[in-house]
């Protein structure tokens, strides 16, 4: 099938940031009812993935060329947080499903042709690190061997990025489905429905058009985004790229923080008898979580505003700027985390119970924070070396 003449024929009408919302925000009450039932089964539903696929979530930032409504970053964080208000790991997914569709457009064109080849409606899932892997450079490509782990989304996905194993350059390579197999180890404490488990490769080979350099990733020259001439594509892909988790565990927060307002109306405290929601102590602590997650919205808005702006003019106004949207990603992130717990402990004994939202929601962001993208100390280093404009740990001297 030609996919791109199949695109110019059919169309469809890019939706506005805000009707994307609106899906987002009409998926919510079954998003939290299936949520005990998604956990309990270590992946999201069926109908949830359906009801991702229908709305479109996977489109955002995909390229018009092969289907996609080509969006911002801004766009695709605004949906994540509003699925992640319902259920964590629908968020976790659903920005993974947004970001990996933008990751395989920076891939070469041909790579990118095979991927859509059959549908616009593919799904990606990605791996992050291999414990025990090898890779052999052949004739045309390489051939991989070994087992990744965290693909999250992987019950889902038709085909796979995985990191090159090699001491000193991480390359991206894109490998379909049938030439991997999955293992179910995913049992853990938060984020169970992600169904973040391993993959299985065995001499699989990988051509070289399948493989993007992580030097290109670093530049912002791959040769997708400047076939597709996104401006996104111009900056490094961390950048944006890093804020699709802390605008999930802003959503989580968010969700949470709704889960025990309505958790206190009606209970009494033991001893006393008086009425929870008319304690002062639990009306400041509400309220400092409730400012904290609008402040992490606003820095979330500001940074990926100024990301925005920072594609179309080909890159940041100095590093100082650069790495201050990196250290606000990993201080929203570590922010949620403090709330989330603040929260947990504001509710009370009664919502540890497994079928509670309410310590659900704790386990998923505890979980999330600890995501390597996120680290506090290494983003705020960098952030400090810059301001003194020290190089880089690993920078030539």
């Amino acid at each position: 099938m030609n996919v791109q003449l199949e695109s110019a024929q059919h169309k469809e009408q890019i939706p506005s940031t805000e009707d994307l919302i609106a899906r987002a925000e009409a998926m919510l009450p079954g998003l939290r009812e299936r949520s005990e039932e998604a956990e309990k089964n270590r992946r999201l539903p069926d109908e949830t993935v359906q009801e991702l696929r229908n709305a479109g979530f996977h489109k955002i930032m995909q390229p018009r060329t092969f289907g996609g409504y080509e969006l911002g970053i801004d766009t695709a964080a605004e949906c994540i947080r509003t699925l992640a208000k319902g259920c964590g790991s629908t968020g976790w997914i659903a920005n993974l499903f947004m970001i990996h569709n933008w990751q395989v457009s920076l891939f070469p064109m041909q790579a990118q042709e095979e991927y859509w080849a059959e549908s616009e409606d593919q799904i990606c899932s990605t791996v992050s690190f291999a414990p025990r892997s090898e890779m052999k450079e052949v004739e045309g490509g390489f051939r991989l061997s070994g087992q990744w782990k965290f693909s999250s989304g992987c019950d889902f996905a038709s085909w796979f990025i995985i990191m090159k194993p090699n001491p000193t350059c991480l390359d991206w390579m894109l490998v379909p489905r049938k030439d991997l197999t999955i293992e179910d180890d995913w049992f853990v404490s938060g984020l169970c429905a992600t169904g973040s488990k391993d993959l299985i490769l065995n001499d699989v080979f990988v051509p070289e058009h399948r493989c993007l350099k992580m030097a290109d990733l670093i530049a912002g020259t791959t040769p997708g985004g400047q076939a597709h001439g996104i401006p996104l594509a111009r900056l490094p892909f961390s950048w944006p790229a890093v804020w699709g988790i802390p605008s999930a565990l802003i959503g989580m927060a968010s969700g949470m923080a709704e889960a025990v307002r309505q958790r206190l109306i009606g209970k009494k405290a033991l001893f006393t008898g008086e009425q929870q929601v008319e304690r002062a102590a639990n009306q400041i602590k509400m309220t400092e979580a409730l400012s904290d997650i609008q402040t992490a919205e606003l820095v979330m808005r500001h940074r990926l505003g100024e990301l925005m702006k920072w594609g179309e003019a080909g890159g940041p106004p100095s590093m100082v700027d650069a790495f201050a949207s990196h250290r606000d990603a990993a201080y929203v992130a570590r922010l949620m985390g403090k709330v989330g717990n603040n929260l947990s402990i504001m509710a009370g004994a009664t919502s540890v119970y497994l079928n509670n939202p309410i310590q659900r929601f704790l386990r998923d962001i505890n979980v999330g924070v600890t995501h390597v993208s996120l680290v506090w100390e290494e983003a705020a280093e960098n952030y400090g070396r810059a301001i003194w404009e020290l190089p880089m740990k690993g920078a030539a001297e």
